[in-house]
């Protein structure tokens, strides 16, 4: 099987292995085992870390829901977050809920498309034209997530019509619709009830 997958965690398993889990757009949560990922010399997997987007072969057993990753193809890098300390712990809180909340065989594409387009801009240059901040990053991520699972109330009017522009921002990158600061912080505190509401395990993200 083959599909792209952005890592959310690694962890090293038995003497050579590396346990990976990451979240593909049409496979849901992927839980991987690396055979020789950690070996110097030889290893099949050399760009196996955090907060990459592959591409992987990789194949399942009936038994089990680990799968075993067979390659790895690295296409876009957001490494860079790590130079932002702030950047980086929000992005591991963001990795913990996904981890936390999602499930193997439950296709997410809006939510992997918006996770890629937040990662993108946490990696950026700060200050950037254009750059989203953390509280709009948690918003666009959280709307995504929640619609995408059936979570999000539906809302008619303006209110509708603002939250479809900032879904479609977050999905395909796109300019974000204009409002104030305040107003952020308003959509921010409404998706932090109804995930509290609807039970899901979060964890506080600093500033968001």
């Amino acid at each position: 099987m083959e599909t792209d997958c952005v890592i959310l965690e690694k962890r090293p398993c038995q003497e050579s292995a590396l346990l990976v889990r990451a979240l593909s757009p049409d496979a849901g949560r992927l839980d991987l085992m690396a055979h020789g990922a950690q070996k110097i010399s030889g290893s099949s997997f050399p760009v196996v870390d955090l907060f990459q987007e592959l591409a992987v072969e990789y194949s399942m057993s009936e038994k089990s829901q680990l799968g075993n990753l067979k390659s790895a193809e690295l296409k876009e890098d957001f490494s860079a977050v790590s130079g932002q300390p702030k950047h980086l712990i929000f992005a591991g809180r963001i990795a913990r809920f996904l981890l936390d909340n999602t499930q193997p065989d439950i296709p997410l594409p809006l939510t992997f498309d918006t996770l890629v387009n937040v990662l993108r801009h946490l990696s950026a240059a700060p200050g950037g034209a254009g750059v989203w901040s953390m509280m709009q990053c948690a918003v666009l991520f959280k709307a995504a997530f929640l619609y995408e699972n059936g979570l999000l109330p539906e809302v008619d009017g303006t209110k509708g019509e603002f939250l479809e522009q900032l879904m479609d921002a977050g999905i395909n990158n796109d300019p974000l619709p204009e409002c104030s600061q305040a107003y952020w912080r308003t959509l921010n505190g409404w998706l932090n009830s109804l995930i509290e509401y609807h039970q899901l395990k979060k964890r506080k993200e600093p500033g968001a």
